[in-house]
């Protein structure tokens, strides 16, 4: 007998069983479907934090002051901005970053909204890799006369105007200080400089109240900020981009030296650069380890399967003695009918890797769709789980098809 026979007559049994064959199946498909949902998932959900990090700019360095123990003197001022451009080594443009919240009236609408504004300098658009989606980012001269101009995120334009290219519109924002009319310039992903940021927006929301507002997220020039929520030209955070190739470490070592010298409190401990490459590698690891961690947890429904595989298998050769006696009679081998259980425990398990692997990808795919990620199904590792689907029918079918073959014709014959 070769191995196409084999192969028919396992077929031929599983068909003749195949509700108890689909229930062997059911620890296989359960986990490899669970695998290559958890690592397609689990690689696309990577691969979409690391973009975010990118999209600020992987020789971005983000300078911050830490708030407990800073004093009036020790926050950053824009003329130490000015200094750090200039003066620091390696420093190839430098960005404010300042957090306010303001009510907002769109005026094509009068809807009426909580806008949630960053400010930053004209230099904040070579740390958003991806720049503006639609319209431009303000200029200098702009940001030197507190010009009254604004970029909306790509989500709240479409949340408030019900499209995405609002450029030429007005919104007019207002705060106990002041109420200015903006025209609206750009639409970019604002949201990665909040993320990049690390800023703790939500205390500053619970002090205004949102009742049925929306909440859009807007950036102007930090000098129109200032001038519409009167808050002091003091900062706690800026983005430093490195020339290319530079440092990015020494890059904010020497941004905190210089500070540090500028206000007098060398000794104390109040400013930290944060480099946003370190993120990518760290993000990386943690990523790999919990994908890695969960898959092998999902991976020992396999043995469990394989088990279930095995003892179906020992079933099977109890109901074909009769038949494996007359087979041994006429002079089939022992390798023969080695061969002929294994090939229906592979196929077995191959089939249920087959299925697995389409429920995998399909899972893998619904489950990012609702995050709104991209899933990451590498061929790689459809290969790996099919080779290992294939591997435990193999592995668990060697004991129940040496059982089989190593039966005495006689007696095989003579069981009822």
């Amino acid at each position: 007998m070769n191995l196409a026979e084999s192969f028919k007559i396992a077929i031929k049994c599983i068909r003749a069983n195949w509700l108890r064959s689909l229930l062997t199946m059911l620890g296989i498909i359960i986990g490899i479907s669970s695998v290559i949902m958890i690592v397609g998932a689990g690689t696309g959900a990577r691969d979409y934090i690391v973009s975010l990090i990118e999209e600020m700019g992987s020789n971005a360095v983000v300078l911050s002051v830490d708030p407990a123990k800073a004093t009036d003197n020790d926050y950053i001022t824009f003329d130490d901005i000015a200094n750090i451009k200039d003066r620091v080594n390696g420093v190839d443009r430098c960005s404010p970053f300042m957090l306010g919240i303001a009510r907002a009236v769109l005026d094509s609408n009068e809807e009426s909204a909580i806008a949630m504004i960053t400010g930053s300098n004209a230099d904040m658009v070579y740390a958003m890799k991806t720049g503006c989606t639609y319209g431009r980012f303000f200029s200098e001269d702009e940001y030197n006369s507190a010009a009254p101009v604004a970029l909306i995120e790509t989500n709240s334009a479409e949340l408030a105007y019900g499209y995405k290219d609002v450029v030429g519109e007005y919104i007019t924002v207002s705060s106990s200080n002041a109420t200015k009319k903006l025209k609206i310039i750009g639409v970019a992903d604002i949201s990665s400089v909040m993320s990049a940021s690390g800023a703790d927006t939500s205390s500053m929301m619970q002090m205004m109240p949102m009742g049925d507002n929306m909440t859009i997220m807007l950036m102007v020039p930090c000098t129109t900020l200032t001038e519409i929520t009167g808050a002091e030209e003091k900062l706690n955070m800026l983005f430093v981009i490195a020339d290319e190739g530079a440092n990015n470490e020494a890059v904010g070592n020497a941004a905190v030296n210089y500070l540090k010298a500028a206000h007098g409190n060398y000794e104390e401990n109040l400013y930290m650069a944060q480099d946003m490459a370190t993120y990518i590698a760290i993000v990386d690891v943690v990523m790999q380890v919990l994908t890695t961690f969960i898959a092998c947890i999902g991976a020992i429904s396999l043995i469990v399967g394989g088990i279930g595989v095995m003892n179906i298998m020992l079933v099977s050769v109890t109901e074909r003695t009769r038949e494996i006696g007359i087979r041994k009679s006429l002079g089939a081998k022992t390798h023969v009918i080695t061969l002929q259980f294994l090939t229906e425990s592979i196929i077995l398990c191959l089939l249920g890797g087959l299925i697995g692997l389409i429920l995998g990808i399909l899972g893998a795919y619904g489950a990012c769709a609702i995050m709104g990620i991209e899933p990451k199904v590498k061929w790689w590792i459809i290969l790996l789980a099919l080779l290992f689907s294939s591997g435990v029918g193999l592995f668990f079918g060697i004991y129940p098809a040496r059982k089989a073959a190593m039966m005495s014709p006689i007696d095989a014959l003579r069981r009822e």
